[in-house]
């Protein structure tokens, strides 16, 4: 298995965010194919950087759990 360098992961990211809009982190890490803890890490840069408003949930309508979405910032 090829190890991706956090620089492609971040590309990935931002161009389905870009194509996207607003993404679930759980959706993102199933499109980017890698685990949720890589995604956490690689967005927590990312809005370190001011690229991305990660916005968090008390409650989804469908699953009644919180749940956490990511944009890029405009």
């Amino acid at each position: 298995m090829v190890r991706r360098k956090a620089l492609d992961i971040k590309k990935d990211i931002l161009k389905i965010l870009k194509e996207e809009g607003e993404i679930s982190l759980r959706d993102l890490d199933i499109k980017v194919n890698t685990n949720s803890q890589t995604i956490k890490t690689q967005i927590e840069e990312l809005e370190f950087f001011d690229k991305v408003v990660v916005t968090k949930y008390p409650k989804s309508d469908k699953t009644g759990r919180p749940f956490t979405t990511v944009r890029l910032k405009l």
